[in-house]
């Protein structure tokens, strides 16, 4: 019942689809086509930028890669540290409160149920992983191609339609 309860309140999710509607006329379709051929071009001329981008990362890549190994094992003795302390602090409620169920710690009474701390594992890097972040952060993914294809389709007498419809947790249709 507490279910069907938390089914109820959950958003709605929606999809956006896009139809393009060419023009009926004949001199209308050829202006497509070389709306086509533009969005053809200006895409495979961004995707050499990016792996011309991409290329150039790659001394940078081998700096940060070096970089974040030295950040990992300074993260890793944290939390072998960290690990230890919390052994330190298990071993000393056991010794001084037994099973007697008096002890008191941050994570509830001994011996009951217990969460261990919120120290978090540090996660070995990668080259990939850094090759990714700088590419993410220093080469464009994005260069207007689509934009500039949908202005150029409905100058040619094109029409863009967009539709949005309802996909998951829709509200009742009145």
């Amino acid at each position: 019942m507490v279910v069907a309860g938390l089914v109820g309140c959950a958003s709605p999710q929606y999809q956006t689809t896009v139809r393009w509607i060419p023009p009926a006329d004949a001199p209308g379709r050829a202006c497509v086509a070389t709306c086509e051929n533009q969005k053809n071009i200006c895409q495979l001329e961004c995707q050499a930028r990016r792996q011309a981008c991409a290329k150039a990362l790659d001394p940078q890549v081998e700096a940060g890669y070096q970089e974040a190994l030295k950040q990992y094992e300074i993260e890793l003795q944290q939390y072998a540290m960290a690990l230890r302390h919390y052994e330190m602090q298990l071993q000393f409620e056991w010794l001084h409160y037994g099973s007697s169920g008096y002890g008191y710690g941050w994570w509830g009474s001994w011996p009951g149920w217990y969460v261990p701390p919120p120290y978090f594992n540090p996660q070995m890097p990668t080259r990939d992983g850094v090759r990714a972040a700088l590419e993410q952060a220093n080469c464009q993914d994005d260069c207007g191609c689509l934009p500039a294809y949908d202005g150029c389709f409905v100058g040619c007498g094109g029409q863009r339609v967009s539709e949005t419809t309802c996909i998951k947790h829709c509200p009742p249709s009145k």
